[in-house]
């Protein structure tokens, strides 16, 4: 299911200290706020500026221990670099040096990324809470807690003075709760709106997705088991527009946990939803009818295509966790393999794009967690451009904040990189 992603942040749970540093002023484009970068969530946001020549480049600048595995793709704002871990700890760290500005423990599990506004930033964690403090200091502001049993696996989403985020079931579905979505208010956490997915709040039908939203306020999501498909809503109240299953579940646990992509086709706006079953799929927005759809591996629970895929305009990037592992460019039009790259081992980490680049991790959630890489390749034709052996997994996105790459890894830390010269 796409909540195993996670299960690798209850294997370490150690703490971090609270030294404070002199925060340094924001490097000029490093800017990285939410997950995937910006609301459509296509992992290229304006400011991913590294392009091949940066790329060839890239050393290693410096390295923080968090506490937890790092899963989440860190935020990059204001010259900080914020991220969670499983051990409960939120980390503000000085983005030029390394060094901690603040720290918050005991917050309970962090599966997903921080989501920063400015003024404060916000994160969810497999308690139930949603977590909101000041980016500058790390002082709490407010706090909120989700029905009872509940999970938050995914990210809190900020849009239209609200806090948008969607629970799900605890790990193995014990107990299977119901899916829902909740919109607090961004100042005070006061709970605005919720729906639930399923009727008559039946269990099942779990938000393991981070909503994507459009431009004009439209909003997507991922729901699991036993509907496996894309939701849209009014980010605003809640209000469900369409919902579509994109295969049948038969008890396969086969959950949609990557979250949407949206983007123009042929002057209408379509999503691409990657699912854990294998198939890619691309809907139209206005009414969830399916514009091509492509099983691109056999995907299984902890498999398939648990990372959400990116998109540059030309192509999308899935990462596969299954054979063949790796990560496969299609032409966005109509879903032709464009290149692949195979790898040893499986991806979870939802890639990054550039400037003609596209960065991604690898490494397992079970098994073998002290082997993975850092690999960026080139969009045209997928050649390698830059690989390092991380000796930990990296099922966490890496964050591209200009020239900056910031990722997690498996063993608790946070490894930033620039180009050298």
């Amino acid at each position: 299911m796409a909540q195993s992603l996670a299960t690798a942040c209850l294997l370490i749970a150690c703490s971090t200290g609270a030294p404070v540093s002199t925060m340094s002023p924001n490097p000029a484009g490093e800017s990285w706020t939410m997950y995937r970068g910006d609301l459509v969530r296509d992992g290229h946001p304006p400011g991913a500026t590294l392009d091949d020549h940066a790329a060839r480049r890239l050393r290693s600048a410096w390295r923080a221990h968090v506490g937890g595995a790092v899963d989440g793709t860190p935020a990059v704002t204001g010259g900080l670099v914020i991220a969670g871990g499983a051990d409960g700890t939120l980390v503000a760290l000085d983005s030029r040096s390394g060094r901690t500005v603040w720290s918050r423990n005991g917050l309970g599990a962090i599966s997903g990324s921080p989501s920063d506004e400015g003024e404060r930033v916000f994160v969810g964690t497999l308690t139930g809470f949603v977590h909101a403090f000041r980016t500058s200091d790390g002082s709490a502001t407010w706090d909120w807690k989700g029905p009872p049993n509940a999970a938050i696996w995914a990210s809190p989403v900020v849009h239209g003075g609200l806090v948008i985020v969607g629970v799900a079931s605890p790990y193995g579905d014990k107990p299977l709760v119901p899916g829902r979505l909740y919109g607090l208010d961004q100042t005070t956490g006061q709970e605005r709106w919720s729906t639930c997915i399923r009727a008559a709040c039946a269990p099942g039908g779990g938000v393991w997705s981070t909503p994507a939203i459009d431009e004009q306020g439209n909003a997507f999501v991922g729901v699991g088991n036993p509907d496996d498909g894309v939701l849209a809503f009014d980010p605003a109240t809640g209000k469900q527009r369409w919902l579509v299953s994109l295969y049948p579940d038969d008890d396969r646990d086969l959950d949609v946990g990557a979250s949407p992509v949206i983007f123009q086709l042929a002057g209408r706006e379509v999503v691409a939803q990657a699912a854990v079953e294998g198939l890619l799929a691309v809907i139209d927005a206005s009414n969830g009818s399916i514009v091509w759809s492509r099983e691109l591996v056999q995907g299984t629970a902890v498999h398939g295509l648990l990372a959400s895929p990116a998109y540059d305009g030309r192509a999308l990037y899935a990462a596969s966790a299954s054979p063949p592992k790796g990560l496969v460019a299609l032409s966005a039009a109509d879903g032709t393999e464009l290149w692949r790259h195979v790898t040893d081992l499986p991806v979870y980490s939802a890639p990054a794009v550039g400037e003609g680049v596209v960065m991604f991790g690898t490494g397992a959630v079970f098994g073998d967690l002290k082997s993975g890489s850092l690999i960026v390749l080139s969009t045209t034709d997928g050649r390698v451009l830059w690989s390092i052996d991380m000796h930990s997994a990296v099922r966490s996105g890496p964050a591209l904040a200009g020239d900056l790459v910031v990722v997690g890894d498996n063993a608790g830390d946070l490894i930033a990189f620039r180009p050298s010269g």
